[in-house]
């Protein structure tokens, strides 16, 4: 998803953006994207450990590594 809410989320297994519909309506919305990789993001309050899927994997992220499957 191409639009980008000024905000993020952090909780394991859902990726750390929150987005906007594609014509901007509506209010910021958890990305569904599955989560692929974790990584670290800073903002003013500090560091947060986030999980990203492949689509927001970006240059904002530190120490990005993949997420192993898990094997049910």
């Amino acid at each position: 998803m191409d639009h980008y809410a000024e905000a993020f989320y952090v909780e394991p297994g859902q990726c750390w953006r929150l987005v906007y519909q594609p014509d901007g309506s509506g209010r910021p919305t958890h990305c569904p994207e599955p989560v692929e990789w974790r990584g670290r993001f800073k903002n003013r309050q500090g560091w947060h450990v986030v999980d990203s899927c492949d689509g927001h994997v970006d240059d904002e992220l530190v120490g990005v590594k993949r997420i192993p499957l898990s094997r049910e």
